[in-house]
């Protein structure tokens, strides 16, 4: 179990102690005008007597002391280095520098319990650019320690629990998508061809020309011009597994010319697997509605009904 509050702490100015923090799984902290004997009896009110005195009532320095010195354990402490979002929790009780602080260590530390990690609980690595706005805007705070304002996020993030508005949105896409399948499945073989067209043309594919086509399906080549491939595509309404089977085999006899196989079936009978290790690509009921959905062509199937 994690602790159910966070603070965020520099490590130093600029982080300056962060490798020896890092390297030993301590917290340093700086506060050289305390004087030892207060940090090892931790004498909380001669010391905020002290802060007071030096920095005034309220000082932004006494709240971050208290943070250190008043069971740091009940906490989980985190920085940003490296790119990364980092979290310990710790042992309460203080380590006194018996050389004085330095560039390289600070004036006291406090011991991990939970070495420094920049994973989640769950292996997910705490990258900056992956995390959530409100979780990086801490990395801003210029106090040495505090409760930072998105605290909640953090604690979320690190122990891997879904958002509840971002699951409740995958879960209305999700039915959204279902829906969609169900409107594909009902367009005519004209309109079925016209979608895939956009499809194509909207991932970058450009047709080149209808090659053959039947009541049964289309065939059509499309290239990719930023890719260097040209594709085969067979559209067609309804397949099986037999009918794809058959199309890889005049996708093998062309290798010459086609780099890439593209099958598109609205309804299938069974679950079409395409061939391991062969560039083919197959198409069907889910994967076009989802395709329908990230490229905004759902009012264009809707308005073909």
């Amino acid at each position: 179990m994690l602790p159910e509050t966070v603070r965020y702490v520099k490590n130093g100015a600029g982080g300056q102690w962060w490798a020896a923090a890092k390297a030993a799984g301590e917290i340093h902290f700086g506060w050289r005008n305390v004087p030892d004997d207060l940090l090892r009896a931790l004498d909380r009110i001669a010391i905020e007597d002290l802060i007071n005195a030096e920095f005034g009532t309220g000082a932004r320095d006494l709240s971050a002391l208290r943070a250190a010195l008043d069971r740091p354990s009940q906490h989980l402490w985190i920085t940003f280095q490296d790119g990364c979002l980092w979290w310990c929790t710790v042992h309460d009780g203080v380590t006194i520098n018996p050389n004085g602080e330095s560039r390289e260590r600070g004036h006291f530390w406090l011991t991990c319990d939970r070495p420094w990690s920049n994973y989640s609980l769950g292996g997910r690595h705490l990258a900056t650019a992956n995390l959530p706005g409100v979780v990086t805007a801490t990395a801003g705070y210029r106090a040495i320690a505090c409760e930072p304002g998105g605290w909640r996020e953090i604690l979320r993030v690190i122990r891997d629990e879904e958002d509840a508005d971002a699951l409740a949105a995958v879960e209305a896409r999700q039915i959204y998508e279902i829906t969609i399948a169900r409107l594909v499945a009902r367009l005519r073989d004209r309109d079925f061809e016209l979608l895939i067209d956009l499809i194509l043309s909207r991932t970058g594919w450009i047709r080149l020309a209808k090659v053959g086509g039947t009541t049964e399906g289309i065939d059509i080549e499309a290239e990719n011009v930023a890719a260097n491939e040209v594709a085969f595509v067979q559209i067609k309404s309804r397949s099986d597994q037999r009918v794809l089977e058959e199309y890889v085999a005049r996708f093998d006899a062309r290798r010459d010319r086609y780099d890439r196989m593209i099958f598109a079936a609205h309804t299938s009978r069974g679950t079409l697997i395409a061939p391991a290790g062969k560039p083919v690509q197959v198409w069907t009921g889910d994967r076009i509605a989802g395709l329908v959905v990230r490229l905004g062509l759902a009012e264009w199937v809707a308005s073909r009904l």
